[in-house]
Protein backbone atom coordinates (compact mmCIF):
# COMPACT_ATOMS: atom_id res chain seq x y z
CA UNK A 1 0.00 0.00 0.00
CA UNK A 2 2.57 1.95 0.60
CA UNK A 3 6.46 2.29 -1.54
CA UNK A 4 9.68 3.73 0.11
CA UNK A 5 9.42 7.55 0.34
CA UNK A 6 12.90 8.00 -0.97
CA UNK A 7 11.81 8.51 -4.30
CA UNK A 8 10.69 11.65 -3.27
CA UNK A 9 10.17 14.29 -5.57
CA UNK A 10 10.83 17.77 -3.47
CA UNK A 11 13.49 18.04 -0.92
CA UNK A 12 12.54 20.88 1.70
CA UNK A 13 14.80 23.64 2.53
CA UNK A 14 15.26 24.50 5.89
CA UNK A 15 14.70 28.48 5.59
CA UNK A 16 12.42 29.66 7.90
CA UNK A 17 9.04 29.90 7.53
CA UNK A 18 7.61 33.85 6.83
CA UNK A 19 4.77 33.54 9.25
CA UNK A 20 4.53 36.70 11.81
CA UNK A 21 4.05 35.94 15.02
CA UNK A 22 0.98 37.42 16.78
CA UNK A 23 2.42 40.58 18.88
CA UNK A 24 0.01 40.41 21.62
CA UNK A 25 -2.82 38.34 23.13
CA UNK A 26 -5.78 39.78 21.55
CA UNK A 27 -4.66 38.85 17.88
CA UNK A 28 -4.97 35.53 16.76
CA UNK A 29 -2.14 33.33 16.08
CA UNK A 30 -0.56 33.05 12.63
CA UNK A 31 1.44 30.17 13.70
CA UNK A 32 0.58 27.70 16.53
CA UNK A 33 2.47 28.70 19.69
CA UNK A 34 4.60 26.29 21.23
CA UNK A 35 3.93 27.79 24.74
CA UNK A 36 0.72 26.81 24.75
CA UNK A 37 1.02 23.06 23.03
CA UNK A 38 1.58 20.32 24.64
CA UNK A 39 4.78 19.25 24.77
CA UNK A 40 7.13 16.18 24.08
CA UNK A 41 7.06 14.37 27.24
CA UNK A 42 2.97 14.73 27.26
CA UNK A 43 3.09 13.14 24.00
CA UNK A 44 4.98 10.68 25.32
CA UNK A 45 2.42 10.20 28.06
CA UNK A 46 -0.28 9.80 25.34
CA UNK A 47 0.97 7.62 22.98
CA UNK A 48 2.20 5.16 26.24
CA UNK A 49 -1.66 5.39 26.96
CA UNK A 50 -2.29 4.09 23.53
CA UNK A 51 0.11 1.86 23.13
CA UNK A 52 -1.00 0.42 26.67
CA UNK A 53 -4.09 -1.09 24.86
CA UNK A 54 -2.32 -3.73 23.71
CA UNK A 55 -3.03 -5.26 20.51
CA UNK A 56 -5.75 -3.18 18.59
CA UNK A 57 -7.38 -4.97 16.30
CA UNK A 58 -10.41 -3.86 14.62
CA UNK A 59 -13.44 -4.64 16.54
CA UNK A 60 -11.41 -6.46 19.64
CA UNK A 61 -12.13 -5.80 23.36
CA UNK A 62 -8.80 -3.75 23.25
CA UNK A 63 -9.91 -1.87 20.42
CA UNK A 64 -13.12 -0.75 22.23
CA UNK A 65 -11.63 0.16 25.44
CA UNK A 66 -9.59 2.66 23.15
CA UNK A 67 -12.18 3.76 21.55
CA UNK A 68 -14.03 4.78 24.67
CA UNK A 69 -11.15 5.97 26.36
CA UNK A 70 -10.90 8.47 23.05
CA UNK A 71 -14.03 9.55 23.53
CA UNK A 72 -13.77 10.11 27.08
CA UNK A 73 -10.91 12.98 26.79
CA UNK A 74 -12.75 14.23 23.44
CA UNK A 75 -15.70 14.94 25.41
CA UNK A 76 -14.18 16.83 28.30
CA UNK A 77 -11.88 18.84 25.70
CA UNK A 78 -14.10 22.20 25.63
CA UNK A 79 -16.37 23.17 23.17
CA UNK A 80 -16.34 19.48 21.44
CA UNK A 81 -19.46 17.15 20.73
CA UNK A 82 -18.51 13.35 19.57
CA UNK A 83 -20.52 11.50 17.69
CA UNK A 84 -20.16 7.63 15.82
CA UNK A 85 -20.52 5.61 12.44
CA UNK A 86 -20.63 2.25 13.20
CA UNK A 87 -19.32 -0.18 10.16
CA UNK A 88 -20.25 -4.12 10.60
CA UNK A 89 -17.64 -6.83 10.02
CA UNK A 90 -16.43 -9.89 10.18
CA UNK A 91 -13.92 -9.71 13.13
CA UNK A 92 -10.88 -12.06 13.18
CA UNK A 93 -9.41 -12.27 16.66
CA UNK A 94 -6.12 -14.03 17.80
CA UNK A 95 -6.56 -15.83 20.87
CA UNK A 96 -6.22 -13.76 23.90
CA UNK A 97 -5.24 -11.17 21.47
CA UNK A 98 -1.82 -12.37 21.11
CA UNK A 99 -0.62 -13.95 17.46
CA UNK A 100 2.32 -15.54 19.29
CA UNK A 101 0.49 -17.67 21.41
CA UNK A 102 -2.00 -17.88 18.43
CA UNK A 103 0.63 -20.02 16.09
CA UNK A 104 1.96 -23.10 16.48
CA UNK A 105 4.43 -25.36 14.08
CA UNK A 106 5.76 -28.60 14.56
CA UNK A 107 8.44 -30.38 12.41
CA UNK A 108 9.36 -34.15 12.85
CA UNK A 109 7.02 -33.70 15.86
CA UNK A 110 9.07 -31.01 17.69
CA UNK A 111 7.73 -27.93 18.24
CA UNK A 112 8.87 -24.97 16.41
CA UNK A 113 8.65 -21.51 17.75
CA UNK A 114 6.70 -18.96 15.55
CA UNK A 115 6.30 -15.20 16.07
CA UNK A 116 3.37 -15.25 15.78
CA UNK A 117 -0.20 -16.23 13.61
CA UNK A 118 -0.78 -14.69 10.27
CA UNK A 119 -3.42 -12.02 10.32
CA UNK A 120 -6.42 -13.46 9.38
CA UNK A 121 -5.37 -16.62 8.05
CA UNK A 122 -7.30 -19.98 8.32
CA UNK A 123 -7.99 -21.05 12.24
CA UNK A 124 -7.14 -24.57 12.82
CA UNK A 125 -4.84 -27.35 12.37
CA UNK A 126 -3.37 -29.36 9.78
CA UNK A 127 -0.67 -31.31 8.49
CA UNK A 128 1.30 -31.53 5.53
CA UNK A 129 4.88 -32.29 3.42
CA UNK A 130 7.03 -29.12 3.72
CA UNK A 131 8.07 -27.87 0.27
CA UNK A 132 10.10 -24.83 -0.19
CA UNK A 133 9.12 -22.14 -2.60
CA UNK A 134 11.46 -19.69 -3.67
CA UNK A 135 9.63 -16.05 -4.63
CA UNK A 136 10.41 -16.74 -7.85
CA UNK A 137 8.21 -19.43 -8.36
CA UNK A 138 4.10 -18.50 -7.64
CA UNK A 139 2.10 -20.84 -5.60
CA UNK A 140 -0.12 -23.47 -7.48
CA UNK A 141 -2.14 -26.50 -7.07
CA UNK A 142 0.89 -28.06 -9.33
CA UNK A 143 3.81 -27.50 -6.25
CA UNK A 144 1.78 -26.71 -3.22
CA UNK A 145 -1.88 -29.04 -3.05
CA UNK A 146 -1.87 -30.43 0.83
CA UNK A 147 1.78 -29.06 1.47
CA UNK A 148 2.44 -26.75 4.17
CA UNK A 149 4.54 -24.15 1.76
CA UNK A 150 7.56 -22.08 3.55
CA UNK A 151 7.89 -19.35 1.56
CA UNK A 152 10.73 -16.09 2.39
CA UNK A 153 9.50 -12.79 3.03
CA UNK A 154 9.49 -10.22 0.36
CA UNK A 155 13.22 -8.88 -0.21
CA UNK A 156 11.78 -4.66 0.39
CA UNK A 157 13.05 -1.67 1.65
CA UNK A 158 10.92 -1.26 4.06
CA UNK A 159 8.28 -4.07 5.69
CA UNK A 160 5.09 -2.26 5.16
CA UNK A 161 5.91 -2.64 1.44
CA UNK A 162 5.27 -6.21 1.64
CA UNK A 163 1.99 -5.84 2.20
CA UNK A 164 0.74 -7.02 -1.93
CA UNK A 165 3.40 -9.82 -1.72
CA UNK A 166 2.09 -11.34 1.21
CA UNK A 167 -1.64 -11.26 0.59
CA UNK A 168 -1.17 -12.76 -2.99
CA UNK A 169 0.94 -15.73 -1.48
CA UNK A 170 -2.12 -16.13 1.09
CA UNK A 171 -4.92 -16.24 -1.30
CA UNK A 172 -3.02 -18.34 -3.68
CA UNK A 173 -1.71 -20.95 -1.56
CA UNK A 174 -5.71 -21.02 -0.31
CA UNK A 175 -6.88 -21.58 -4.06
CA UNK A 176 -3.81 -23.98 -4.56
CA UNK A 177 -5.49 -26.18 -1.51
CA UNK A 178 -1.67 -25.78 0.22
CA UNK A 179 -2.16 -27.37 3.88
CA UNK A 180 -0.62 -23.89 5.43
CA UNK A 181 1.70 -21.32 4.78
CA UNK A 182 5.08 -20.04 6.71
CA UNK A 183 6.35 -16.73 6.03
CA UNK A 184 10.24 -16.60 7.16
CA UNK A 185 11.98 -13.35 7.94
CA UNK A 186 15.40 -13.27 8.20
CA UNK A 187 15.49 -11.13 11.18
CA UNK A 188 15.46 -12.99 14.74
CA UNK A 189 12.20 -13.73 16.07
CA UNK A 190 12.43 -11.51 19.20
CA UNK A 191 12.78 -8.52 16.86
CA UNK A 192 9.33 -9.93 14.64
CA UNK A 193 7.31 -11.15 17.35
CA UNK A 194 3.74 -10.40 17.12
CA UNK A 195 4.32 -8.56 13.25
CA UNK A 196 0.76 -7.62 12.04
CA UNK A 197 0.58 -7.67 8.64
CA UNK A 198 -0.97 -8.27 5.95
CA UNK A 199 -4.02 -5.78 7.05
CA UNK A 200 -6.46 -5.61 4.22
CA UNK A 201 -8.95 -7.16 6.38
CA UNK A 202 -9.59 -10.31 4.12
CA UNK A 203 -10.13 -13.56 5.68
CA UNK A 204 -7.95 -15.89 4.17
CA UNK A 205 -8.83 -19.78 3.56
CA UNK A 206 -5.13 -20.82 4.57
CA UNK A 207 -3.67 -20.98 7.83
CA UNK A 208 -0.55 -19.16 8.46
CA UNK A 209 2.00 -18.53 10.71
CA UNK A 210 5.83 -15.86 10.77
CA UNK A 211 8.85 -17.22 11.58
CA UNK A 212 12.31 -15.69 12.50
CA UNK A 213 15.31 -16.62 10.87
CA UNK A 214 16.53 -18.92 13.18
CA UNK A 215 13.61 -21.12 13.18
CA UNK A 216 13.45 -20.62 9.12
CA UNK A 217 17.00 -22.39 8.79
CA UNK A 218 16.08 -25.50 11.06
CA UNK A 219 12.63 -25.57 8.27
CA UNK A 220 14.69 -25.52 5.53
CA UNK A 221 16.54 -28.74 6.65
CA UNK A 222 13.04 -30.21 7.09
CA UNK A 223 11.82 -30.07 3.95
CA UNK A 224 10.12 -32.52 2.53
CA UNK A 225 9.14 -34.14 6.21
CA UNK A 226 5.61 -33.67 7.23
CA UNK A 227 4.76 -30.74 9.51
CA UNK A 228 1.71 -29.51 11.58
CA UNK A 229 0.58 -25.72 11.62
CA UNK A 230 -2.02 -24.34 13.94
CA UNK A 231 -3.88 -21.05 13.88
CA UNK A 232 -6.22 -20.41 17.30
CA UNK A 233 -8.27 -17.62 16.57
CA UNK A 234 -12.20 -16.76 16.59
CA UNK A 235 -14.25 -15.24 13.48
CA UNK A 236 -17.06 -13.81 14.24
CA UNK A 237 -19.80 -11.04 12.91
CA UNK A 238 -19.16 -7.88 14.94
CA UNK A 239 -19.31 -4.19 14.80
CA UNK A 240 -16.65 -0.99 15.29
CA UNK A 241 -17.01 2.78 15.06
CA UNK A 242 -15.68 6.04 13.88
CA UNK A 243 -15.58 8.64 16.55
CA UNK A 244 -16.31 12.09 14.52
CA UNK A 245 -15.29 14.94 17.21
CA UNK A 246 -16.39 18.60 16.23
CA UNK A 247 -15.31 21.77 17.65
CA UNK A 248 -17.33 24.67 16.02
CA UNK A 249 -16.02 27.86 14.52
CA UNK A 250 -17.63 30.98 12.86
CA UNK A 251 -18.71 28.74 9.83
CA UNK A 252 -20.10 25.68 8.86
CA UNK A 253 -17.09 24.89 6.85
CA UNK A 254 -15.34 21.88 7.84
CA UNK A 255 -11.21 21.18 8.18
CA UNK A 256 -11.71 17.66 8.57
CA UNK A 257 -8.26 16.13 10.07
CA UNK A 258 -7.76 12.51 9.96
CA UNK A 259 -6.30 9.24 11.49
CA UNK A 260 -7.24 5.60 12.47
CA UNK A 261 -7.82 4.28 15.51
CA UNK A 262 -7.09 0.47 15.45
CA UNK A 263 -3.15 -0.68 15.62
CA UNK A 264 -0.78 -2.44 17.66
CA UNK A 265 2.33 -0.75 18.27
CA UNK A 266 3.58 2.59 19.38
CA UNK A 267 3.94 4.19 15.68
CA UNK A 268 0.48 2.51 14.85
CA UNK A 269 -1.95 4.54 15.31
CA UNK A 270 -0.19 7.36 17.14
CA UNK A 271 -1.92 9.78 15.20
CA UNK A 272 -4.25 9.24 17.76
CA UNK A 273 -2.39 11.18 19.85
CA UNK A 274 -1.75 14.22 17.27
CA UNK A 275 -5.48 14.27 17.08
CA UNK A 276 -5.66 14.72 20.67
CA UNK A 277 -2.94 17.50 21.21
CA UNK A 278 -4.17 19.28 18.60
CA UNK A 279 -8.16 19.19 19.69
CA UNK A 280 -6.73 20.88 23.12
CA UNK A 281 -4.91 23.26 21.10
CA UNK A 282 -7.87 24.55 19.53
CA UNK A 283 -10.32 24.22 21.97
CA UNK A 284 -8.68 26.94 23.89
CA UNK A 285 -8.30 29.03 20.98
CA UNK A 286 -10.98 31.76 21.06
CA UNK A 287 -14.46 31.84 18.53
CA UNK A 288 -13.23 34.47 16.37
CA UNK A 289 -9.40 32.83 15.82
CA UNK A 290 -11.52 30.00 14.42
CA UNK A 291 -12.80 30.87 11.18
CA UNK A 292 -14.40 27.04 10.54
CA UNK A 293 -15.59 24.55 12.15
CA UNK A 294 -12.70 21.61 13.01
CA UNK A 295 -14.03 18.03 12.50
CA UNK A 296 -11.67 15.15 13.55
CA UNK A 297 -12.15 11.74 12.06
CA UNK A 298 -10.32 8.81 13.77
CA UNK A 299 -11.38 6.06 11.99
CA UNK A 300 -12.12 2.47 13.06
CA UNK A 301 -10.93 -0.44 10.09
CA UNK A 302 -7.82 0.17 8.88
CA UNK A 303 -6.43 -3.11 10.24
CA UNK A 304 -9.54 -4.40 8.14
CA UNK A 305 -9.05 -2.88 4.94
CA UNK A 306 -12.27 -4.59 3.31
CA UNK A 307 -14.44 -1.84 5.89
CA UNK A 308 -11.48 1.19 5.70
CA UNK A 309 -13.55 3.87 8.09
CA UNK A 310 -11.73 6.86 6.71
CA UNK A 311 -13.09 5.62 2.90
CA UNK A 312 -16.80 5.43 4.60
CA UNK A 313 -16.09 8.86 6.15
CA UNK A 314 -14.55 10.03 2.59
CA UNK A 315 -17.66 8.99 0.72
CA UNK A 316 -19.60 11.28 3.09
CA UNK A 317 -17.26 14.21 3.30
CA UNK A 318 -18.00 13.92 -1.01
CA UNK A 319 -21.21 14.89 -0.92
CA UNK A 320 -20.69 17.48 1.59
CA UNK A 321 -17.95 19.04 0.18
CA UNK A 322 -20.88 20.17 -2.82
CA UNK A 323 -22.78 21.44 -0.04
CA UNK A 324 -19.84 23.61 0.07
CA UNK A 325 -19.34 21.96 3.95
CA UNK A 326 -15.96 20.70 3.39
CA UNK A 327 -12.56 23.36 3.16
CA UNK A 328 -10.10 20.22 2.63
CA UNK A 329 -9.28 16.99 5.09
CA UNK A 330 -5.41 16.43 6.07
CA UNK A 331 -4.21 12.70 7.53
CA UNK A 332 -1.92 12.66 9.94
CA UNK A 333 0.11 8.48 10.63
CA UNK A 334 3.09 7.34 11.75
CA UNK A 335 4.66 10.32 13.14
CA UNK A 336 8.06 10.62 15.39
CA UNK A 337 9.23 7.88 13.55
CA UNK A 338 13.16 6.78 13.84
CA UNK A 339 15.02 5.04 11.12
CA UNK A 340 15.38 1.23 11.53
CA UNK A 341 17.63 -0.54 8.90
CA UNK A 342 18.61 -4.17 8.16
CA UNK A 343 22.09 -4.54 9.11
CA UNK A 344 24.72 -7.90 9.41
CA UNK A 345 23.91 -10.16 12.26
CA UNK A 346 26.21 -10.59 14.70
CA UNK A 347 25.30 -13.61 16.64
CA UNK A 348 23.28 -16.22 14.25
CA UNK A 349 22.50 -16.33 10.28
CA UNK A 350 20.41 -13.39 8.52
CA UNK A 351 19.84 -9.99 9.74
CA UNK A 352 18.85 -7.90 12.31
CA UNK A 353 17.23 -4.49 12.29
CA UNK A 354 19.34 -1.61 13.74
CA UNK A 355 18.33 1.78 14.52
CA UNK A 356 21.07 4.33 12.24
CA UNK A 357 20.42 7.15 15.02
CA UNK A 358 18.72 8.95 12.00
CA UNK A 359 14.65 9.70 11.81
CA UNK A 360 12.76 7.82 9.11
CA UNK A 361 12.34 9.26 6.22
CA UNK A 362 8.65 11.13 5.94
CA UNK A 363 6.27 12.19 2.72
CA UNK A 364 3.91 15.07 3.26
CA UNK A 365 1.52 14.43 0.30
CA UNK A 366 -0.68 18.19 -0.98
CA UNK A 367 -2.75 18.19 -3.94
CA UNK A 368 -2.53 20.99 -5.62
CA UNK A 369 -0.10 24.04 -5.56
CA UNK A 370 -1.46 26.57 -2.65
CA UNK A 371 -1.25 23.05 -0.67
CA UNK A 372 2.18 22.18 -1.59
CA UNK A 373 3.43 25.24 -0.81
CA UNK A 374 1.77 25.89 2.45
CA UNK A 375 3.46 22.25 3.66
CA UNK A 376 6.93 23.35 2.13
CA UNK A 377 6.73 26.48 4.70
CA UNK A 378 5.50 24.92 7.55
CA UNK A 379 8.07 21.99 7.22
CA UNK A 380 10.61 24.54 6.87
CA UNK A 381 9.45 26.64 10.09
CA UNK A 382 9.43 23.29 12.05
CA UNK A 383 13.13 22.04 10.47
CA UNK A 384 11.58 18.88 9.96
CA UNK A 385 14.82 16.90 8.37
CA UNK A 386 14.62 13.98 6.04
CA UNK A 387 10.97 14.61 4.74
CA UNK A 388 9.59 15.21 0.99
CA UNK A 389 6.75 16.93 -0.64
CA UNK A 390 5.11 15.13 -3.02
CA UNK A 391 1.70 15.66 -5.33
CA UNK A 392 1.19 11.55 -4.78
CA UNK A 393 3.42 8.10 -5.37
CA UNK A 394 1.48 6.71 -8.27
CA UNK A 395 2.23 7.28 -11.76
CA UNK A 396 0.33 10.38 -13.07
CA UNK A 397 -2.40 9.66 -15.38
CA UNK A 398 -3.23 13.05 -17.37
CA UNK A 399 -7.04 11.99 -18.43
CA UNK A 400 -7.60 11.12 -15.33
CA UNK A 401 -9.08 13.05 -12.15
CA UNK A 402 -7.23 13.45 -10.48
CA UNK A 403 -3.75 12.44 -11.67
CA UNK A 404 -2.68 11.23 -8.77
CA UNK A 405 -4.64 9.05 -6.42
CA UNK A 406 -2.44 7.57 -3.99
CA UNK A 407 -1.49 9.34 -1.17
CA UNK A 408 0.58 6.79 0.38
CA UNK A 409 -2.01 6.13 3.16
CA UNK A 410 -4.90 7.18 4.62
CA UNK A 411 -5.10 10.51 2.42
CA UNK A 412 -5.55 8.38 -0.55
CA UNK A 413 -9.14 8.34 0.73
CA UNK A 414 -10.04 11.98 0.85
CA UNK A 415 -7.76 12.29 -2.71
CA UNK A 416 -9.18 10.07 -4.79
CA UNK A 417 -12.91 11.26 -3.92
CA UNK A 418 -11.54 14.67 -4.94
CA UNK A 419 -11.11 17.09 -1.02
CA UNK A 420 -8.50 19.09 -1.13
CA UNK A 421 -6.06 16.96 0.65
CA UNK A 422 -3.32 16.89 2.56
CA UNK A 423 -1.60 13.59 4.14
CA UNK A 424 1.64 13.40 6.17
CA UNK A 425 2.91 9.56 6.68
CA UNK A 426 6.12 7.11 7.55
CA UNK A 427 6.37 3.95 6.83
CA UNK A 428 9.52 2.04 9.17
CA UNK A 429 10.15 -1.35 9.81
CA UNK A 430 8.51 -0.57 13.43
CA UNK A 431 4.98 0.19 12.02
CA UNK A 432 4.03 -3.79 12.12
CA UNK A 433 6.60 -5.11 14.73
CA UNK A 434 5.59 -4.13 18.28
CA UNK A 435 9.13 -5.02 19.73
CA UNK A 436 10.81 -1.95 19.37
CA UNK A 437 8.30 -0.32 21.84
CA UNK A 438 8.86 3.14 22.85
CA UNK A 439 12.22 3.22 21.28
CA UNK A 440 10.66 3.49 18.44
CA UNK A 441 9.00 7.02 18.15
CA UNK A 442 11.26 10.19 19.09
CA UNK A 443 8.49 12.53 20.78
CA UNK A 444 10.74 15.41 20.03
CA UNK A 445 10.28 15.30 16.35
CA UNK A 446 6.80 14.39 16.72
CA UNK A 447 5.85 17.38 18.47
CA UNK A 448 7.32 19.12 15.79
CA UNK A 449 5.10 17.39 13.01
CA UNK A 450 2.14 18.06 14.68
CA UNK A 451 3.14 21.85 15.46
CA UNK A 452 3.81 21.50 11.43
CA UNK A 453 0.32 20.58 11.25
CA UNK A 454 -1.28 23.23 13.58
CA UNK A 455 0.68 26.01 11.30
CA UNK A 456 -1.08 24.67 8.31
CA UNK A 457 -4.23 24.56 9.82
CA UNK A 458 -3.94 27.69 11.15
CA UNK A 459 -2.50 29.30 7.55
CA UNK A 460 -5.58 27.65 5.95
CA UNK A 461 -8.30 28.70 8.07
CA UNK A 462 -8.66 32.03 6.71
CA UNK A 463 -8.05 30.98 2.98
CA UNK A 464 -11.29 31.14 0.66
CA UNK A 465 -12.41 27.88 0.10
CA UNK A 466 -12.09 27.89 -3.81
CA UNK A 467 -8.75 29.30 -3.41
CA UNK A 468 -7.88 26.41 -1.38
CA UNK A 469 -9.47 24.06 -4.31
CA UNK A 470 -7.54 25.28 -6.95
CA UNK A 471 -7.71 22.33 -9.63
CA UNK A 472 -10.12 20.34 -7.73
CA UNK A 473 -12.91 21.84 -8.76
CA UNK A 474 -11.91 21.60 -12.21
CA UNK A 475 -11.46 18.08 -11.05
CA UNK A 476 -15.08 17.62 -9.83
CA UNK A 477 -16.76 19.13 -12.57
CA UNK A 478 -14.81 16.88 -15.17
CA UNK A 479 -15.56 14.01 -12.89
CA UNK A 480 -19.58 15.02 -13.01
CA UNK A 481 -19.04 14.78 -16.82
CA UNK A 482 -17.64 11.31 -17.06
CA UNK A 483 -14.23 11.75 -16.77
CA UNK A 484 -12.18 8.55 -14.97
CA UNK A 485 -11.53 8.98 -11.68
CA UNK A 486 -9.36 7.05 -8.84
CA UNK A 487 -10.87 3.57 -7.94
CA UNK A 488 -12.56 3.19 -4.71
CA UNK A 489 -12.91 -0.38 -4.45
CA UNK A 490 -11.91 -2.23 -1.11
CA UNK A 491 -10.03 -5.17 -0.48
CA UNK A 492 -12.21 -8.04 -0.27
CA UNK A 493 -13.51 -9.29 3.01
CA UNK A 494 -13.47 -13.14 2.09
CA UNK A 495 -10.20 -14.73 -0.04
CA UNK A 496 -11.99 -16.55 -3.43
CA UNK A 497 -12.13 -20.13 -3.05
CA UNK A 498 -11.23 -22.49 -5.62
Amino acid sequence: MRRPLLAALLVISTTQFPFAEARDAGQCPEVVDERRFASAEALRELNAEVAGFGLRSTGSPAHRRLLDWLEQRLRRTPGFTVTSQELRIRRWQPRGGDLASAGSLSAAGRPVAVAGAIPYSLPGSREGVLAHLPRTERITADNARGKVVLRDFPAVDRGHTAEPELDRDLVDAGLAGAAGLVIAFDFPREQVKWYWDPHTGTHYRVPGVFVGVDEAERLKRSVGERVRIAVEAKTDPARTRTLIATLPGQSKERIVLGTNTDGNTWVQENGTVALLALADYFSRLPVRCRPRTLELVLATGHLHRSVEGTEHRARTLDKDYDKGTVAFAMALEHLGTRELVPSPRTNGPGRELRYTGAVEQSAWFAGNPLLIETVKQAIARRTLQRTFVLPGIDRPDPVRVPPQCSFGGLGTHYQSHLIPTIATISGPWSLWAPSFGEGAVDHARMREQVLAAGDTVLALDGVPRDQIAGDYLAHRKARAEGAPTCSHALPPEQAPAR
